[in-house]
Parts: structure tokens; sequence; C-alpha cells
């Protein structure tokens, strides 16, 4: 039973490290504060109830308490938890994992851009996903190091990029905050048949490329081509000058924006994730 225990705590420590870079590290603190005061509940199921909820408490409290004021010291704050204001997360889950951190300046832009489109159209949010992690952990010569700096599995991002959400219609057809999927990702917009096709080259080299759209459970909500263009729209006429799409939605949004004509898009590489679900963009340096 030790040994089940201890390769459970192992497998816990890892998942909550990939997911939250600093999760692992919290485990093994409440795992040593634990051994303190837990001989004072005789009663097992009462012991395993402190044990899990008492986790889960003090998980929150260093998320949210300790966390941001320490993240603050390398200049990256979170994006709002609060799902009230112009700019917000698809999933809670975004922040209760930390995923939501980026430079004070990426901050300042992105709740710019968003009360500015949620001020053409008040029914519609600016719906952020993964952006990093609370901490970068420097190692000379290397550059976005999974869990040190690079969020998994988006090694590019490094404190100064988000995804942003596409805008999808409900079941009535009209445009809203939902998405497809629980997490935004694999909520991805097959090509049209006049439309270049990506994923026919780039499903066949990697694995990865379309794992999630082809795994992860999903409504059958629409694009809203219209709306997600207005919204890159937006970003464009802010000044933004790296954004990443996928090839055919970038030719499907032209036909409803100039600005999205002459704009030049950067493509990612086959060996990263589908960009058909949400576009990447880079804040700041």
């Amino acid at each position: 039973m030790k040994v089940l225990n201890i390769l459970g705590i192992i497998l816990l420590f890892v998942i909550l490290t990939a997911l939250s870079q600093v999760g692992g590290l919290i485990l093994l603190l409440w795992l040593l504060l634990y051994q303190f005061f837990k001989k004072r509940f005789k009663n097992a199921w009462v012991r395993r109830g402190v044990h899990v909820g008492g986790f889960v408490v003090f998980y929150l409290f260093f998320m949210f308490v300790i966390i941001p004021p320490l993240a603050r010291i390398q200049d990256r704050v979170p994006l709002p938890m609060s799902k009230s204001g112009a700019l917000i997360p698809v999933t809670y889950w975004t922040a209760i994992f930390g995923r939501n951190y980026i430079k004070s300046e990426g901050r300042t832009k992105l709740e710019s851009i968003a009360e500015a489109y949620v001020k053409k159209h008040p029914d519609l949010k600016v719906k952020y996903m993964d952006c990093n992690y609370p901490f970068r952990i420097n190692i000379t010569g290397k550059k976005n190091v999974w869990i040190l700096e690079g969020l998994l599995p988006h090694i590019t991002h490094d404190g100064t990029k988000a995804d942003i959400a596409l805008v999808y219609n409900d079941k009535n057809g009209l445009s809203s905050n939902l998405t497809p999927t629980a997490f935004g990702y694999g909520s991805s917009v097959d090509p049209l048949p006049t439309e270049t096709c990506k994923p026919c080259k780039c499903e066949k080299e990697n694995w990865q490329y379309s794992f999630m759209y082809q795994n992860l459970p999903r409504s059958s909500y629409q694009l809203n081509s219209l709306e997600s263009a207005n919204l890159i729209d937006e970003f464009i006429n802010y000044g933004i000058k790296q954004l990443i799409l996928e090839p055919h939605l970038i030719q499907r949004f032209r036909k409803h924006s100039k600005r999205i004509k002459s704009y030049r898009f950067g493509i990612a590489q086959c060996s990263s994730v589908r960009h058909d679900d949400h576009f990447h963009v880079t804040l700041c340096q």
C-alpha cells in the first residue's frame, strides 16, 4: 500500500507540475504540513477528508494569495478570472492552474483591446485561453524550457503571448461567448474545399497536430466568421504585430475585413498544434 501511495504522489506531483508549474511543489508543502496534525483525527474517513479537502484549500490559498505577489517580482500578472468583464477566461480552470499569467504590459494591452471590442459588440466578450505560468526560471544558453518557462504544451509561450478564442454561434445561430469544447482547444474549423488545407499535410506528419480536435468532446456550435474577423480586426487596429492563424481561416476572414487582407500573419509549423480554434498573439517583448 505504501508503494502505491508513493506512486500516486509521484503521479499527482507530475500532473500538477505540468498543469500549473508550481502545483507539485504546493503538494509537497501540504504533505509536509499534514504530518504535523494528521494524528489528531482518529477516524480514517475523517482523516482522508481533511487530507483531500485541506489540500484543495491550501492549493487555492497559494495560487490566489501567495503566488500573484511573488510572480509580480518578475513582472508576471494574472489575467482576470471573473466572467463579468470584457476580458474573460474560456474556463475557470485556466486561472485555477495559474496558466493565465502574462507580463503587465501584455495584460494592459489585452484589457484595452477587449474593452474596445466589447464597446462595439456589447453582447460578446474577448475570451482568453492559455497564456503562461507564473514564473520564469532561466537557464543560461537555453530558452523556453518546459515547466521552467515554456507552458506545456505551448513551448513558445514565454509571458508575452496569449491564445484568444474565436467567436462561435449558439444553437440558435446567434453570436455567443460559447466554445464547442470546454477549454476552447479542439474547437477547430476544417478548411472548405476552396481553402488551403494545411491539416491535410500536418496530420500526416505529426500525431499531436489534430489530437485535441479528434479526441475532445465537442458541441455543434458553428464558427461565426464575421465576428471572429471583427475580433482580429481589433487586435490589428491596436497595432499588434504578431498574430498566428491557420491559412484557411485567414482566407475566410479576408472576405470580411480589408485590414486582414493586408495583414501579414504568422503561420505555425506542423510540429505545433492546430491554430483554427484560436489565434495566437504576441502582445509585448
